[in-house]
């Protein structure tokens, strides 16, 4: 329950946001690790005020340089990241392009940083950054998404064909984009996109109310997630621990499945 809170919360804020009109919207297209983008947050903010522009500009040949330590590099970017020079962005560019395997992800944050800190300088204020695990595309935002069939039973052909023309619909519907659909007996596993002004929760409650109109065999609740794409038996260990606590449960449990 506190996820779904949590996630009420910040699906609230960022339409308040979206309606004020005041700040443009910049996604993290790339998907990087969630972990990772915690260090380099950190990093960043120990770097503010720090950052002494003409010598960094003057360092940034060193990202090339085989010679120069991993850690060095991380500063480097992350210190280009924070001037607002078309020299430094070109440089970040450039190496993202061709990064030490150790620093292909944290380039890229490095890059959208960059990206963001001359927008602010051009335009006079600061987009909001929204960055999550699996990443986006333009104002969409990405999700990993598992459907799940009552009392454990594979769906047949017909009932899988009704899931992918009903996913279809909605996403379409909602301007979003399904990029994966796979079936694993009675799981449904799903990557795609949705508009960040879009309750995600709404679109699959529709999906799978539409789908229940013939038989009701999807389970109410769903897993969704935007930080990674969950493997099959982290799936399962997900739904036999939901399935669990709803048996355990005095009044046979809800049909809740949390993240």
């Amino acid at each position: 329950m506190n996820q779904e809170i949590e996630f009420n919360q910040v699906y609230n804020k960022i339409q308040e946001l979206l309606k004020s009109g005041k700040n443009t919207i910049s996604v993290l297209e790339e998907q990087v690790d969630v972990e990772l983008q915690l260090e380099y947050f950190k990093t960043s903010r120990k770097l503010y005020n720090k950052v002494d522009k003409e010598v960094v500009l003057m360092e940034k040949n060193q990202l090339t340089e085989s010679a120069i330590s991993i850690d060095v590099k991380k500063e480097l970017l992350s210190s280009l990241a924070k001037i607002d020079d078309p020299s430094a962005f070109r440089a970040l560019e450039t190496y993202k392009e061709n990064p030490d395997a150790e620093l292909e992800q944290w380039s890229k944050l490095a890059y959208q940083e960059s990206k963001m800190v001359l927008e602010t300088s051009l335009l006079g204020e600061a987009p909001i950054f929204i960055s999550t695990g699996l990443g986006g595309k333009g104002s969409q935002l990405r999700y990993f998404i598992v459907l799940v069939a009552n009392e454990s039973e594979a769906l047949e052909e017909w009932q899988q064909n009704l899931v992918r023309k009903e996913l279809n619909y909605f996403f379409e519907r909602d301007n979003g984009e399904l990029e994966q659909i796979d079936f694993d007996t009675d799981l449904v596993l799903i990557t795609g996109l949705l508009p960040i002004a879009i309750n995600i929760k709404d679109t699959l409650t529709s999906v799978v109310k539409e789908c229940n109109e013939l038989g009701g065999f999807l389970k109410k609740s769903f897993i969704v997630t935007n930080v990674k794409k969950l493997e099959i038996n982290e799936v399962r260990n997900m739904v036999n621990a939901a399935q669990s606590k709803e048996d355990s449960s005095e009044d046979g449990g809800s049909n809740e499945l949390e993240l």
